[in-house]
């Protein structure tokens, strides 16, 4: 799935949410911001640059932002990545659906390319089908795999639930 599909999915499930809060749609990437007091919230989505596997699938990314400009990625800003702002439970409902896409995902075959390039390669290559074990921390940068439409919409529904409280978190600091 390329970047765009990816995005053309989670819009339609984002949008109005973002929308009934009094976001608008942000500059780059699929994202959105609203003034509040003296600063700018942002919020986006972003795929990996890695590219799509066939077995691996891929992986995407939210980031908040609070910033003097409404655009995703402005300096000087503050910002943090999903797992950064949930509490425990929520970084355990997020380990949760992240092991069902791995556990969903097939191994590819021993003539797979990436397993072939050197020892470091397919040992990196091989950890994308491996369970997570540990509890996530809220230090842990948490990208949100996927390999099939039903995961990017499944991650949809899980960031609907944990918006709210993570953008109040952003919004309020300092």
């Amino acid at each position: 799935m390329k970047a765009a599909e990816v995005y053309a999915l989670l819009k339609p499930d984002l949008a109005p949410w973002f929308q009934s809060a009094g976001f608008q749609r942000a500059k780059g990437f699929l994202g959105w911001c609203r003034s509040r007091g003296d600063a700018y919230t942002v919020v986006w989505c972003q795929v990996s640059r890695d590219a799509w596997d066939a077995y691996a699938g891929a992986k995407f990314v939210v980031t908040f932002q609070r910033s003097v400009e409404p655009v995703p990625g402005a300096v000087p800003a503050r910002s943090e990545r999903l797992a950064n702002l949930l509490q425990h439970d929520a970084r355990e409902q997020l380990r949760c659906l992240q092991n069902a896409v791995i556990a969903g995902l097939v191994a590819p075959p021993d003539s797979h390319v990436a397993l072939h390039v050197s020892d470091s390669v397919t040992q990196w290559y091989r950890k994308k089908f491996v369970l997570v074990a540990e509890p996530y921390s809220d230090r842990d940068d948490v990208w949100l795999r996927y390999a099939t439409p039903d995961h990017v919409r499944a991650w949809s529904r899980f960031l609907l639930a944990q918006l709210p409280a993570c953008v109040a978190t952003v919004e309020s600091w300092a």
